[in-house]
């Protein structure tokens, strides 16, 4: 948005637990923080005082994501924190990282043990229920695919040579 710090009345940096009693306190108007849903701290919030989650959307944020490729949209889901409707909103998606060090062969099977399972996998947390192997596969990568990935990708059809 081209704000400085020194455009904003009051700005504060706190340790992310402090965050819902200072909001709940009136001590702050609103809060941003980067976290994977469900959370429990965001759960405090609108379920400690009238705090309500906003969509982040428009123009700044769509050159946000255009600019830098490892933020994405996001949606939190409607009913997560008792909000109604869907909030749309931005973030990053996980990366299963490992070094390049790493034998290709560990990582294939790693790799082909998510995707063989992957219905399982969804339900080890609920981060993972709306994830899409076609989605994880590209979008905001934030470091290069292993050989051993690449592999299975092939193998699926996913990626080409």
């Amino acid at each position: 948005m081209g704000w400085k710090r020194g455009d904003l009345k009051l700005a504060a940096q706190m340790k992310s637990a402090e965050t819902a009693q200072a909001l709940c306190d009136g001590k702050i108007d609103a809060y941003f923080w980067l976290v994977g849903h469900p959370s429990a701290l965001t759960q405090e919030s609108i379920a400690s005082c009238a705090a309500k989650l906003a969509n982040a959307t428009g123009p700044a944020i769509a050159k946000l994501i255009a600019d830098k490729p490892y933020y994405r949209e996001a949606i939190i889901p409607a009913g997560m924190y008792n909000n109604k409707e869907d909030v749309q909103t931005f973030g990053v998606g996980a990366t299963f990282v490992t070094s390049s060090d790493v034998p290709d062969d560990v990582v294939y099977t790693v790799v082909k043990a998510v995707f063989e399972n992957f219905d399982q996998f969804k339900k080890l947390h609920p981060a993972f229920n709306h994830l899409k192997p076609a989605e994880m596969i590209k979008d905001g990568l934030s470091a290069p695919l292993h050989e051993g990935a690449k592999e299975y990708y092939m193998e699926k059809g996913w990626i080409k040579k």
